[in-house]
């Protein structure tokens, strides 16, 4: 089953960033299992209660920090990006973690 990881960029997350700084600040350093992460193919990036991004992910690799994962990727083509662009994050970002996996 392939799954959609949401990440929540809270802290690291200011109006006016650059695509590129909104790409960095999703795709880096985060704790997870890579096993996991095969069946990732869509990430969402949440801030602010909203979707700020959506990425489609073309591998992920291991991180400079030990023991965390990072994804590369691009920006994901119409219509999956406006499926989720803007969409109100309350109901699918997990409430006392970064991440939450949701089926794709």
């Amino acid at each position: 089953m392939n799954e959609i990881l949401v990440i929540k960029i809270s802290r690291s997350y200011r109006k006016g960033m650059t695509a590129d700084e909104l790409y960095l600040a999703t795709s880096r350093s985060w704790k997870l299992s890579m096993e996991r992460c095969q069946r990732v193919s869509t990430v969402l990036c949440v801030a602010e209660n909203e979707v700020k991004e959506v990425y489609s992910v073309d591998e992920w690799i291991e991180s400079i920090d030990e023991g965390r994962k990072e994804f590369v990727g691009k920006i994901a083509q119409e219509p999956l990006r406006s499926t989720w662009l803007g969409l109100d994050a309350s109901s699918i970002s997990a409430k006392h973690s970064p991440i939450r996996y949701i089926p794709e």
